[in-house]
């Protein structure tokens, strides 16, 4: 395991519930009420950027060659990705928000588990560029 940052197991179990939420989220708001299969496109989509992160955590972990710059590229984008969520949507009056006050208890977890995996997103970037600027201790 890399010496430098210890402790991501949290940003796997985060963003591998965020992977598979989206399965019964797709199922409650699409195939259920259209019975319609998923688009291809946006399947592929989906399991790229599941590839994109699994190739940066392992190479990280294992301490090997563009590992963090992999990882450090997907959670950036992850950020973009929910920032601009939450932004347009508190312009346009939805987006956090809404989602978070939905009538709904299972959209609300789904949603939670977006939410969440944005902040741990947040805090794994950090942590990142402490430990390429050398700011954090091989303990730490």
């Amino acid at each position: 395991m890399h010496r430098s940052l210890k402790g991501t197991v949290p940003l796997l179990v985060a963003v591998g519930l965020n992977y598979l939420a989206q399965i019964p989220y797709y199922i409650h708001q699409y195939y259920i009420p259209r019975h319609r299969l998923p688009a291809w496109p946006g399947s592929l989509l989906l399991l790229l950027t599941l590839l994109w992160f699994l190739a940066g955590y392992i190479r990280f972990i294992r301490g090997q060659k563009y590992g963090a710059g992999l990882l450090l590229s997907f959670l950036a984008a992850q950020i973009l990705f929910y920032g601009h969520a939450i932004v347009f949507g508190l312009i346009n009056g939805s987006g956090i928000v809404a989602q978070l006050t939905t009538h709904s208890p299972f959209l609300l977890v789904i949603f939670l588990i977006g939410y969440i995996n944005f902040a741990v997103a947040a805090y794994y970037v950090m942590r990142l560029l402490q430990v390429k600027r050398g700011t954090v201790s091989s303990g730490g």
